[in-house]
């Protein structure tokens, strides 16, 4: 790695931080690719991320270097500007001056980097975003010894040209095209797992069935009533993946299949066994529980069949924490501004999208680590404040000392929280009144019904063959 001096001009020299710091050579006598050249301290904040692209090379872009690409995008997903030409020079005058050679300067070249790129630099960046949320994870609450994750998914409308409407497809309302997100969530936090782009009328389901056998050991996925059937379910329980969903009058479920079954304490053990499966498949065995009371009544399947692991009162709880996979969408979205993409192809809208999901995330894993180094607790990171101080440092004039923009980002991120203060009344907007005519929710029970004499045979029969 090879850190600037700090001088500018043609006689600036380098020091190779493998030596200990105690050897300088000319700028122009050595190729330099790492990030660490650049005097900015927004992009030494975001550069430990990069690490992993600095031994990948590009033989045919000479300009557009991996790293580098992966580093402007990060910083024009961070920007608000209108135009992605002007995010492009946003991020090309953070460069230092002496090292602008080594990037291109055109959006169009940028877009075909990525584009031949992407398929061997994402899936690189993927895994190691993922191993730097995996270290964090120690530092974080467990919630009877599992680490917390929540699936949901969200829509992105894209510009209404040709190739987004045939690739992506129209919209349910038939005027905009979408794109489907499906990520993974840790809900403390809301730092990202992993996640799928795919059209917008993609199967949620599938996206699911794909990315939980990499979910991390002792981990409890939380899932609403969209994450519902009998090959989701099997899928998850073989991979060994424990999880809790909320479910509905739309799923049916069995009761008295094996008659010598106890009811458990806590909640009613139940049985899922689609009749067209009976014969190839076997019975899942997970249990029902009711938390909440009148209209706030909701009905929750798990496979943890412990009462001691989980309880119906802290799986309540837990439920409720699914939340935090709404506030990263909600922060992905509106926070970032990010709830309609720029590009006018399918391509790179899709890369464009993908990148955005990457700088949310190394933007939540800064501020995660900047609150745990200053003893802070990190579930109270506030996003908006991150993108404030990140902006801020983003368009904030470089002196002839970096050192001031650094303490004061440095300090702007550590004080990233959340309110604090207990709120006197509703947080709901007055734009949207409460009336008559506005439906309340009704959730219906799922349908249990008993098992029939020849299920019970056919349970027997196959819990016979698996004791033998």
């Amino acid at each position: 790695m090879f850190l600037l001096s700090g001088q500018k001009g043609k006689d600036a020299m380098i020091t190779d931080s493998r030596f200990g710091g105690g050897r300088s050579v000319d700028v122009d006598s050595v190729k330099v690719d790492s990030l660490e050249v650049y005097r900015h301290p927004l992009l030494k904040t975001i550069s430990p991320y990069l690490h992993s692209l600095e031994s990948l090379k590009d033989p045919v872009a000479r300009l557009w270097q991996p790293q580098l690409v992966c580093a402007t995008c990060v910083l024009m997903a961070y920007d608000a500007a209108d135009g992605l030409c002007v995010r492009l020079q946003t991020a090309r005058d953070l460069w230092d001056p002496i090292d602008q050679q080594l990037g291109g300067r055109t959006y169009n070249g940028l877009c075909k980097a990525m584009l031949r790129q992407a398929e061997w630099v994402l899936p690189v960046l993927q895994a190691d975003l993922r191993e730097h949320v995996r270290r964090v994870l120690p530092r974080l609450p467990r919630c009877c010894g599992w680490s917390l994750f929540a699936v949901d998914g969200s829509k992105e409308e894209l510009p209404r040209t040709a190739s987004n409407e045939a690739f992506f497809e129209l919209a349910d309302n038939g005027h905009h095209p979408q794109a489907r997100i499906s990520g993974i969530v840790e809900v403390h936090t809301s730092l990202l797992w992993d996640y799928r782009v795919d059209k917008g009328n993609a199967c949620e389901k599938r996206h699911l069935m794909a990315m939980a056998a990499d979910l991390p050991k002792k981990s409890l996925l939380l899932g609403d009533a969209n994450y519902v059937g009998y090959p989701l379910w099997r899928h998850l329980h073989q991979l060994g993946q424990r999880f809790l969903v909320r479910v509905g009058g739309c799923v049916s479920l069995l009761r008295d299949l094996w008659p010598q079954a106890d009811l458990q304490r806590e909640g009613e053990l139940v049985f899922v066994w689609p009749p067209g499966r009976q014969e190839s498949d076997e019975p899942l065995v997970l249990r029902l529980l009711s938390v909440g009371h009148g209209e706030h009544r909701v009905y929750l399947l798990t496979n943890v069949l412990d009462v001691v692991q989980l309880s119906r009162r802290r799986a309540g709880k837990i439920y409720r924490l699914r939340w935090g996979v709404e506030l990263f969408f909600r922060g992905f979205k509106r926070t970032l501004g990010l709830f309609k993409l720029k590009s006018r192809t399918a391509q790179r809208a899709v890369l464009e999208l993908e990148w955005a999901l990457i700088a949310a995330n190394i933007l939540t894993l800064v501020g995660v680590w900047a609150l745990l180094a200053a003893g802070k607790n990190p579930r109270l990171l506030s996003l908006a404040g991150v993108i404030q101080s990140v902006r801020q440092a983003l368009h904030h004039p470089l002196s002839t000392s970096a050192s001031d923009v650094g303490d004061r980002l440095e300090r702007r991120l550590a004080g990233s929280l959340r309110d604090t203060y207990r709120r006197r009344g509703p947080k709901r907007s007055r734009h949207r009144p409460y009336t008559r005519n506005t439906p309340k929710p009704h959730r219906k029970p799922p349908r249990i019904r008993p098992a029939t004499a020849k299920e019970q045979a056919y349970a027997q029969l196959r819990w016979r063959k698996d004791e033998a």
